[in-house]
């Protein structure tokens, strides 16, 4: 919806959180602000009181019919806009519960079984763009350097490499991807050729252990 309005003119968005704009003039000598004479009016004032208006008609258009019913009691864009986040955002306690979600939901996560890479990879980026919207940013490193801890046991010798011969300041989460992503059927032939993730990770285990028994 801000998207929208902003695409409409770059301020608009001022009459979500502000009052109505009221064209006013500095009486010097009580340093006193009265409201302008509408023939006294500046081109910028006109099109600031249209803009008020404007943005309350494109809220109320681009309302659905049953929420709006909820909000009709409301008389400036501001009132419309704080009752419509609460409606959708919930209060304070329920966007508190949601940040704490969000966090919980970030260090925890992990590739599930069976997942594929790129699904990983956009369900991770979706985790990042809920935390963003609960204002919980991250380092691009530490964004990066969780995808990597988390993915599943098929990429452990992978990810290590890379962590430990690569220097990842600097790497976006994308840049990891694609890194991952160029070395995916490589990857995938070892797994299936081990007989799957732990095997996998067993069988290098028994390697090490072979060659230190030598």
């Amino acid at each position: 919806m801000v998207s929208f309005l902003e695409g409409t003119h770059p301020r608009i968005c001022e009459f979500l959180y502000n009052p109505p704009y009221v064209p006013m003039n500095l009486i010097p000598r009580c340093l006193h602000l009265e409201p302008k004479e509408l023939t006294n009016w500046s081109e910028e004032d006109r099109i600031m009181v249209d803009l008020g208006h404007k943005c309350k008609r494109l809220l109320i258009m681009a309302i659905p019919h049953d929420i709006f019913k909820s909000v009709d009691h409301c008389y400036l864009s501001k009132d419309i806009w704080a009752e419509l986040e609460r409606q959708i955002e919930g209060g304070r306690k329920t966007l508190k519960n949601n940040r704490a979600v969000c966090i919980n939901e970030y260090h925890t996560f992990k590739a599930l079984e069976g997942e594929s890479l790129s699904d990983s990879y956009s369900r991770f980026n979706t985790l990042i763009n809920n935390c963003k919207w609960y204002g919980i940013v991250r380092p691009p490193e530490d964004n990066s350097s969780v995808f990597l801890e988390r993915l599943g046991p098929e990429y452990i010798h992978l990810t290590m490499s890379m962590r430990t011969t690569l220097d990842l300041e600097g790497w976006t989460l994308a840049d990891v991807f694609g890194s991952l992503k160029s070395q995916e059927n490589q990857v995938m032939q070892m797994k299936r050729s081990y007989g799957g993730p732990l095997a996998l990770v067993a069988g290098e285990g028994s390697k090490k252990e072979r060659r230190k028994g030598r």
